[in-house]
């Protein structure tokens, strides 16, 4: 079971092809193999109706009226908008105006359970605390705008500024929804106050707790491999047993990512060290899963593969030193063998996006990663990577710098068709490949390898493989680059 369970999630993400099963007993060629992964109505009613397949929103801090809407789940942090659920004004008893009307506005935001963390009004962030909200302090509201929150527990109370409402009744809990309930009075001068009519809510959310095999509990984390594994293992994800996973695996991932990483510069907290690989977003249960992960692996340059005993494992963020060398006697020739320019060196800067906490938490885009002696010889030719989930400009950096050290390597070594000799390479990170007749005596990274056995007997290793070394991994704080300057709006 747990090597069918690896062939499918690894199949998933377009893989199948080199992926394959051991027959015993077959006379003709059977190749066995794996490849590394590398790689955005009335309130009951719509609370049921929540829970239906719906069309992807673009943007997860949009808030919107949509009959039925797709689940929207954030593991690390997120800024959430949300889709309007209930939206009703009813005369207010004020002796001064007979037209005074009070609004009550709720929107559902993402399934729960999270922790509310800040309250936003529009673009503004307002004084409300963490937790259940409350009268909105800032003086602009002048005590006339509360807010509701409610972080989607399985068993939550009615919201009770909604059970005003004539329809509204004790039964209408909306379990495992996070979502906010504005009640506003007439503000004078309102419509300066709000010039574009009463603001959408936005929440700043901390995620459900995760699983940690190092503890064997449960917590809130951003950790990027926690947060990764926690996909593999849930029902809106690949909803595998922790039985199907190689958890040691994740555990050394998790120490790497946890792993201080001094700044330069200090962020606009004043804080001079960050952890190395976190990890902060959100996905709906519509998205194509193969997308979902991309996301979460990028954040942390990891790589899943399948290990000898069947298991999905993980490995990357770090530099792996090799542990076996493949000298010629072992080789028994390749399809191709690419240097320099030839290696695939078809860019020579990397444009890259993460998600800053500092700009309004979205997609912003990063100081370049520049290769500058391809520069030299090439000039500027630019691509595009996206980090969307790491929440700080220097780990963009960093993951740039990995991700021009792989697509840009001096060599590129494709089909390359060992002796039964070269079978401790297989499933390895890395390797030293000695080839003096050729000049090459490096390390190199294992991008995909695959087993030909005759009957039960192994014939030949073949592997796919890039030049590689530890300077991709080494990081120097002067290397972060130049943060993008704060907005004018920053609050």
């Amino acid at each position: 079971m747990p090597a069918a369970v690896g062939i499918a999630v690894l199949g998933e993400v377009g893989l199948s092809s080199v992926i394959g099963t051991t027959i015993a007993g077959v006379a003709a060629e059977t190749l066995v193999g794996y490849a590394t992964i590398v790689g955005g109505a009335a309130a009951l009613q719509y609370g049921a109706q929540l829970l239906q397949p719906g069309q992807k929103r673009a943007d997860s801090q949009v808030t919107v009226r949509q009959a039925i809407a797709p689940r929207r789940r954030v593991l690390g942090q997120g800024m959430m908008g949300g889709v309007i659920f209930a939206l009703e004004t009813m005369d207010l008893d004020d002796p001064d105006d007979d037209k005074a009307r009070i609004l009550y506005r709720g929107a559902v935001h993402c399934v729960g359970p999270v922790q509310i963390l800040q309250y936003w009004l529009g673009d503004v962030k307002t004084s409300l605390g963490a937790g259940g909200g409350g009268i909105v302090p800032d003086s602009a509201y002048q005590g006339k705008v509360a807010i509701e929150g409610h972080t989607g527990e399985d068993s939550q109370p009615a919201s009770a500024a909604l059970l005003k409402l004539p329809y509204w009744n004790d039964s209408m809990q909306l379990n495992g929804l996070c979502y906010s309930v504005v009640v506003a009075t007439p503000l004078k001068k309102g419509s300066q106050v709000f010039p574009e009519g009463a603001p959408d809510v936005r929440l700043l959310v901390a995620g459900a707790p995760s699983y940690d095999p190092r503890t064997g509990g449960y917590a809130y984390t951003d950790n990027a491999a926690i947060l990764l594994l926690d996909y593999l293992t849930h029902d809106s994800g690949y909803g595998l047993a922790l039985s199907e996973i190689n958890l040691q695996t994740f555990r050394d991932l998790a120490n790497v990512c946890d792993q201080p990483v001094a700044l330069i510069t200090p962020d606009p907290n004043g804080d001079t060290i960050e952890l190395r690989y976190r990890s902060w977003g959100s996905y709906d249960f519509t998205e194509q899963r193969a997308d979902v992960l991309g996301r979460l692996l990028a954040a942390c340059d990891g790589e899943l593969y399948q290990d000898a005993g069947g298991l999905v494992a993980v490995r990357g963020g770090r530099w792996q030193p090799p542990t076996f060398t493949i000298d010629e006697s072992m080789i028994q020739g390749w399809e191709q063998l690419e240097e320099g320019d030839e290696a695939y060196n078809t860019f020579t800067r990397i444009k890259h996006t993460y998600t800053s906490p500092w700009h309004d938490y979205q997609p912003t885009e990063g100081d370049p990663w520049d290769d500058s002696f391809a520069q030299a010889e090439q000039g500027v030719i630019e691509t595009e990577k996206s980090f969307v989930r790491a929440p700080s400009h220097s780990q963009s950096r960093r993951l740039a710098k990995i991700a021009m050290a792989k697509g840009n390597p001096r060599f590129r070594l494709t089909g390359l068709r060992l002796s039964p000799a070269g079978l401790p390479a297989y499933g390895e990170p890395t390797v030293m490949l000695n080839l003096p007749s050729f000049g090459i005596n490096t390390t190199f990274a294992i991008m995909r390898g695959t087993l030909a056995m005759a009957g039960n007997a192994l014939t030949s290793v073949k592997l796919d493989l890039i030049s590689l070394d530890a300077s991709a991994y080494a990081w120097n704080p002067a290397e972060e680059g130049q943060r993008p300057p704060l907005p004018d709006t920053y609050n």
